[in-house]
């Protein structure tokens, strides 16, 4: 019988519908498998997963560190951005100067093994309740007129300070090609209480940032989520679920689910350390997802860092149930979100697997190291 593994309510209290994704999609999609725990296998409930997980991810795409990057990467090709500021905030200085009006928004974009600044045509609007929204001209052109989404991105706009609105653009004729398309949606740009701003192409301009990084409630319980989503996917490749509903993760259910307990007995160390030995040893960082989790002095503990980027975290799931205590114990893998790849990091060598070879590198006693 299906049984959340969050609340533990089974279907005759809840239903059993959606998938939850292992990875957020905002922090990428993966082929030939992209892990994901499905209505079939009967462990998230509809309630815990649209009600509870869904309003925890929009605050973590739009106000945490990997959120906001998967956003400047443009991830999930999004039409816009949305940064809240709250807990994650960008100070940017460059060529422009430093005030609202003068700051572009900066996407980002791998470049040999880094992430490097982007400039692309934008419509930046500053927020009534705080932060600001920026959309891209190009997908806003690319919507049809009279369908759900065009109707639902003119509503957005207009609900955003059109006093407070900034075009970027490479030419005088992409401004007024930008202002002709928000007079489709219902704006009238008018250059006397707004603003616009050129950049010319090939232009070079120093971007220095300075990040103010938070992580609240919310931040932390999705980056949680995360890890014990991986611990279950694994369980479910061994056909030990039952592991799952053991009172050895009681703490994390509560912290999942409600917020429950302290942040520091969950994650209670945030560092720089790699997690590959290949990568301190190099002294260079790889530009992927890693998730991995063994135990250590009794307990499940993930490691886990998005983009190959600082910091990363320490999670602790819980205590080890009797049965686990077997030799192996453990499993890694690298989540790459530009090539879409998912490297096991138990293999020697990496090759391409086939889907099925893929689902077969996960578990729970595939330990890397």
């Amino acid at each position: 019988m299906p049984k959340c593994i969050y609340c533990i309510k089974d279907e005759n209290s809840t239903s059993f519908h959606s998938r939850e994704h292992v990875i957020p999609a905002c922090l990428g999609s993966f082929s030939p498998l992209n892990p994901t725990i499905t209505a079939k296998d009967g462990l998230i409930c509809d309630t815990c997963n649209t009600r509870i997980f869904s309003p925890l991810e929009t605050n973590f795409i739009e106000d945490s560190y990997e959120g906001v990057t998967g956003q400047r990467l443009n991830i999930e090709g999004r039409n816009s951005v949305t940064i809240r500021g709250k807990n994650f905030k960008i100070d940017q200085l460059s060529g422009f100067g430093d005030k609202f009006f003068d700051e572009m928004f900066f996407f980002l974009k791998p470049q040999d093994g880094k992430l490097v600044p982007e400039f692309k045509k934008q419509i930046k609007l500053r927020r009534f309740q705080g932060g600001y929204r920026v959309f891209l001209p190009e997908a806003l052109k690319a919507m049809k007129p009279g369908t759900a989404k065009f109707k639902k991105i003119s509503n957005d706009l207009k609900k955003l300070s059109q006093k407070d609105m900034c075009i970027f653009a490479d030419s005088r004729e992409s401004v007024d090609q930008i202002i002709l398309l928000l007079k489709d949606f219902g704006i009238n740009y008018k250059e006397n209480s707004t603003k616009d701003k050129f950049f010319l192409p090939g232009e070079k301009i120093e971007v220095k940032e300075d990040y103010t990084c938070r992580i609240d409630m919310d931040v932390a319980r999705v980056l949680v989520k995360i890890a014990f989503n991986y611990f279950a996917y694994c369980a479910i490749q061994e056909n030990a679920t039952v592991f799952l509903y053991q009172p050895e993760f009681e703490c994390i259910r509560k912290f999942i689910s409600n917020g429950e307990g302290t942040l520091k007995e969950i994650i209670p160390s945030i560092n720089e350390e790699p997690i590959l030995l290949e990568e301190a040893r190099d002294r260079k960082r790889f530009i992927a997802h890693f998730i991995a989790f063994r135990e250590e002095n009794g307990m499940i503990v993930a490691r886990a860092t998005f983009f190959g980027l600082p910091p990363i975290y320490k999670i602790v799931l819980g205590k080890i149930p009797p049965g686990l205590h077997r030799e192996g114990f453990g499993c890694g893998h690298a989540f790459n979100p530009f090539s879409h790849k998912i490297h096991n990091l138990s293999q020697k060598e990496y090759r391409e697997l086939t889907e099925e070879q893929m689902r077969l590198s996960f578990g729970l006693f595939k330990r890397f190291c």
